[in-house]
């Protein structure tokens, strides 16, 4: 009670993040770490299993096929084994993680490039496409994630924690990517894609490391102080090596969202301010460039001069912005697709798409006002019928055979078809045929211009 009483916030605090009171002893992390650094038959098969499953999975796209292949992958144990032996001053330990961790390496490469060079599927999907561009994001996550697993490695009980570091830092798709690389000669995704595995490796040990440290495992090698300060130049060199790269790309990423991202809320406020719409817009970073197709009833050139001055306002100095009109003005489409033709390399594509866009501004434009024409008039009907149990209302064909001649013969000329608007009503109820003649009245004023067909669903009149 009086332990209690004397305890202050700030010994509680401790209390709470201690990682002393359900930590293993150390013989048994010792243990458990270097069983799973071990190269056996099982892990062999397990990896070439586990690698093929990712590669396929991300030969198809599937995320949940990636995901159970990270699962069962032992591609971890090594890595931690390299972080743990640093750590304890294992050089022997070391020397083992380093070997296995690329025996492990090899075959992945491999299997990866066996399977790539095989499968008819040879596009590279997003799922594939996301491992070849490593960011600082990826040391954090790498970091942390290493860090997770090392504190669940030196528990009593380990729960479910290394499952989901396995997913997260995410060691198996990167040596798949590389693969993927390998087997069609592209080596900026190998290079990209073994690049941010390099850092997966590196930080996950570093955390390790760093824990064993916080934890005050004990040494299990003689090392002298010379070597100690020589494995830490080491650590900090590689660290610092991985580490620049991917902040550097970081950096370059972040500068690019918030161009994206100042680009569209630019075009937005300009929006709200010009009578148009964006069908198309795309931006290019480098060079400054941001490329809008547009529809609606304003102009094109003020409409650039006035995003201009808000990419000015927002600090994006120097945008080349080119808004073409879209529809309405034949002469800026003209314009549009000679510049298309000029460019050999994407003109088809880009003439097709502009093609397909001026088809469903089109339709957009014949289609939206009788939509609309039809949306009010059904509520305006359930508000004057409200008992009515179904209303449709649709555009049709209407045929009529032609007059007789003078002699009682058929006329010659071709039979009429005439666009009506179809207006059906369930009603519970037989209609007067005041009520009938007013609706159709009603209905003919309504769509001013087109013939009306009113199409009435009621019981007969009692005999």
């Amino acid at each position: 009670m009086q332990k209690q009483e004397n305890s202050t916030p700030t010994t509680q605090l401790q209390d709470i993040f201690n990682l002393h009171h359900d930590q293993a002893h150390p013989d048994k992390i010792d243990a458990a770490i270097r069983a799973n650094c071990r190269v056996t038959g099982t892990n062999m098969w397990v990896l070439m299993f586990a690698i093929a499953v990712a590669s396929i999975g991300l030969n198809v796209n599937s995320t949940a096929v990636v995901i159970g292949a990270m699962l069962i992958s032992p591609l971890m144990g090594p890595i931690v084994g390299m972080g743990y032996g640093a750590a304890v001053g294992d050089m022997g330990l070391i020397r083992l993680s380093l070997r296995n961790t690329a025996i492990f390496v090899g075959l992945s490469l491999l299997t990866a490039t066996f399977y790539f060079l095989l499968t008819p599927l040879q596009e590279a999907q997003s799922e594939l496409l996301a491992r070849t561009q490593p960011t600082l994001w990826d040391v954090l996550i790498a970091f942390f994630g290493g860090s997770a697993g090392m504190v669940a490695i030196t528990r009593k009980e380990g729960g479910n924690v290394i499952p989901g570091v396995a997913i997260a830092t995410a060691l198996m798709p990167p040596l798949c990517t590389a693969g993927y690389g390998l087997a069609h000669g592209n080596w900026q995704y190998f290079f990209g894609a073994f690049y941010l595995f390099s850092i997966n490796c590196v930080f996950i040990a570093f955390s390790t490391l760093l824990f064993a440290r916080l934890m005050k495992l004990p040494r299990r090698g003689l090392v002298t102080e010379s070597k100690r300060k020589l494995h830490r130049i080491v650590i900090a060199t590689l660290v610092t090596a991985v580490m620049a790269p991917s902040s550097y790309l970081a950096v370059r990423l972040v500068q690019l969202e918030l161009f994206n991202t100042t680009a569209a809320n630019a075009i937005r406020e300009v929006q709200e301010q010009a009578d148009f719409f964006v069908l198309r817009s795309s931006s290019d970073y480098t060079s400054k460039q941001i490329r809008i197709i547009i529809n609606g009833s304003g102009n094109a050139e003020k409409i650039t001069r006035m995003i201009e001055q808000k990419l000015q306002e927002k600090g994006i100095q120097a945008a080349q912005v080119q808004v073409m009109y879209a529809g309405g003005n034949a002469e800026n489409i003209k314009v549009l697709e000679q510049e298309l033709a000029n460019n050999k390399n994407s003109s088809q594509l880009l003439q097709n798409q502009l093609k397909e866009q001026q088809d469903y501004i089109q339709a957009l434009r014949a289609g939206l006002v009788e939509e609309q024409t039809h949306e009010a008039l059904l509520k305006e009907i359930r508000a004057q019928y409200p008992e009515a149990e179904k209303i449709s209302i649709s555009d049709g064909i209407a045929w009529s055979r032609p007059a007789a001649n003078s002699d009682g013969e058929s006329s010659a000329e071709k039979p009429a078809t005439t666009a009506v608007v179809v207006v059906s009503l369930q009603l519970p109820q037989p209609l007067q045929d005041k009520e009938r003649a007013r609706m159709q009245a009603w209905l003919a004023q309504r769509f001013e211009g087109k013939a009306v067909q009113l199409l009435l669903d009621e019981p007969a009149p009692a005999q």
